[in-house]
């Protein structure tokens, strides 16, 4: 999985880089440098949170090395080549610059998120196979509170999609699956099965934007939904918000016996 660092950098730097006339950080190989990898992030929280992508990384013995290699003016815009020499090994004296010269070519993170449903993508099976099986890869974990999982998603919700009661909705960042629901709407329920968004995408609006699309299937803001106990302060603003109503409290064992599962906004049969 990608990480971010955090580093730190001069403010006419940082200006260059966020315009996109720098796209080159030259660093040398402390061992915090050496574990940044083509995918991770790099953010300079000392301006601003925002996230640049590393799309590359490529290792030199030296400076002269990557000199001859990279152009400077994507490192240093302005600077000569020979310039640029000079001022690297006046920062980084021989003993670093034996560690290795590692450049990092930068590219402003762009979140771009989108939702679909995968009933819009029926007649395209690639992609429907793709979707249905990513949305579920994500919420595998969770068999450990509801052991059928697996069989109600692919025997029941799925071929919900396919007879019109009920939709999957998926929200992906820069094509990375970043939340999913699950829903079902027939004449008895209006419902949110499952709701989840992926831990890494947490605090980016992304339970905002599928809620919305959730509200507009099922034509209500109060939806039935089960919420086992301890995930409860997960969900608490979101409770708040739409004034979900606490209106049934499962027995043990209904869906597990290792928590209590919290009804709102309507009732499931005991």
């Amino acid at each position: 999985m990608a990480k971010n660092y955090n580093w730190r950098i001069k403010r006419e730097y940082y200006n260059l880089i966020i315009k996109g006339i720098k796209t080159l950080e030259v660093r040398v190989g402390y061992p915090n440098i050496k574990r940044v990898q083509k995918g991770d992030t790099i953010t300079f929280n000392k301006y601003s949170n925002i996230k640049f992508e590393v799309v590359r990384v490529t290792r030199y013995e030296d400076f002269p090395d990557m000199l001859d290699n990279e152009d400077s003016y994507e490192a240093i815009p302005g600077i000569t080549k020979y310039k640029a020499l000079e001022m690297y090994q006046k920062i980084y004296p021989e003993e670093k610059e034996n560690l290795g010269v590692y450049v990092f070519e930068l590219r402003k993170q762009v979140n771009d998120m989108r939702i679909y449903t995968l009933s819009s993508l029926i007649n395209n099976h690639k992609l429907f196979g793709k979707f249905a099986q990513t949305a579920y890869s994500v919420t595998d974990y969770i068999c450990a509170d509801y052991p059928k999982h697996f069989e109600w998603y692919w025997s029941k919700e799925i071929p919900r999609v396919f007879n019109g009661t009920g939709e999957v909705i998926i929200c992906t960042i820069n094509n990375n699956i970043a939340g999913v629901t699950f829903l079902k709407k027939d004449d008895t329920e209006k419902k949110i099965c499952t709701f989840l968004v992926v831990e890494s995408f947490r605090g980016k609006h992304v339970a905002t934007k599928m809620l919305k699309s959730a509200f507009k299937y099922l034509g209500t803001t109060k939806p039935l939904i089960t919420i086992a106990d301890y995930k409860v302060p997960m969900f608490e603003s979101i409770i708040k918000k739409y004034n979900w109503e606490l209106t049934q409290t499962m027995s043990d064992g209904y869906y597990n016996s290792s928590s209590h599962e919290l009804v709102y906004n309507g009732k499931l049969p005991e």
